[in-house]
């Protein structure tokens, strides 16, 4: 059975194989050499591109955007590690925008000390900048970061000084 069932599977695929086959040749009937010789360029164009973004972007829905860090997590802390957790997704969702929301970043880490901006710097981890192109997706853009690596590239001037000045004592930044 188990025989009869691959041999009806490989017909049918040989069967799809010759039906594309046919398709492609009228297609591509009537265009002349010439035209396909022009369009090579731009062929191969795409390819180069598409190839690009799946080695260095991910390039689809479902790319892991969040890989592990290199801070460990402190050892007893005062809150929960999902507080730390939070506060980074608030820190990651300010920055990762159109225009950075600089209030926020500053405003979820009033307040915490210095093993618990390590402990959000270590649930943080290594993230990547994402879009949206299509409802309930997410495409990276960017290669994975660290929490310090977006405050560079997304602070400047005063507000990268005073980024800088609330993690001084940790050693991160």
């Amino acid at each position: 059975m188990a025989r009869k069932k691959s041999r009806s599977l490989e017909s049918q695929a040989k069967s799809y194989a010759r039906k594309g086959y046919s398709a492609a040749k009228k297609a591509l009937a009537g265009v002349g050499t010439t035209e396909l010789i022009s369009l090579l360029p731009w062929i191969a164009g795409g390819i180069a591109v598409w190839w690009a973004y799946t080695k260095l972007a991910g390039g689809q829905a479902g790319f892991d955007l969040v890989e592990g860090g290199n801070v460990t997590l402190p050892p007893n802390l005062p809150r929960p590690d999902y507080v730390y957790a939070d506060i980074a997704d608030r820190q990651y969702n300010a920055m990762n925008m159109w225009f950075t929301d600089e209030e926020s970043l500053f405003a979820a880490l009033e307040g915490l000390n210095k093993q618990e901006l390590i402990a959000v710097a270590s649930k943080f981890g290594k993230r990547a900048s994402t879009i949206s192109l299509f409802p309930g997706t997410q495409q990276s853009i960017s290669f994975p970061r660290s929490l310090t690596e977006w405050y560079d590239s997304e602070l400047s001037g005063s507000d990268r000084d005073r980024m800088k000045a609330i993690w001084f004592g940790t050693g991160l930044y």
